[in-house]
């Protein structure tokens, strides 16, 4: 199946499900899942702004885990900024997101109210990346 497919068929069924699409939070869904995915590949491979040791490296105030120095802001690596965004956009829509680091899979999940899954473990809706 085509991404572009993948993503036509997410904002479908969010729309199915009744969330308000009046701040654009679909395509802001899937533009922090692709974001949440590409950091989620950096920290696998220790690509840039993750740790490989081969540079100096901070550790983020709050998963205390290694970036490059210029993408720490506000003590945020930018895998918590982006994170803290989602929560923040999805903050009185009755959904809850769930993020993993594998970048093997869907690195965000929605828990929607009807309880409606897509993935194998059937804990959520994957947004695709």
């Amino acid at each position: 199946m085509s991404r572009q497919r993948e993503r036509e068929e997410f904002l479908v069924a969010l729309a199915k499900e009744g969330v308000p699409m009046e701040r654009e939070l679909g395509w802001a869904l899937l533009r922090y899942a692709r974001t949440l995915h590409r950091l989620a590949e950096a920290q696998c491979n220790g690509d840039w702004p993750a740790d490989n040791g081969q540079r100096p490296t901070a550790a983020c105030h709050v998963c205390d885990s290694l970036w490059a120095p210029e993408a720490i802001r506000d003590q945020k690596c930018p895998d918590c900024r982006t994170k803290a965004a989602v929560r923040q956009l999805l903050d009185g829509t009755g959904i809850e997101p769930i993020f993993s680091g594998d970048p093997r899979e869907a690195v965000l999940k929605l828990r929607l109210p009807s309880g409606r899954t897509n993935d194998w473990g059937q804990t959520g809706f994957c947004v695709p990346s």
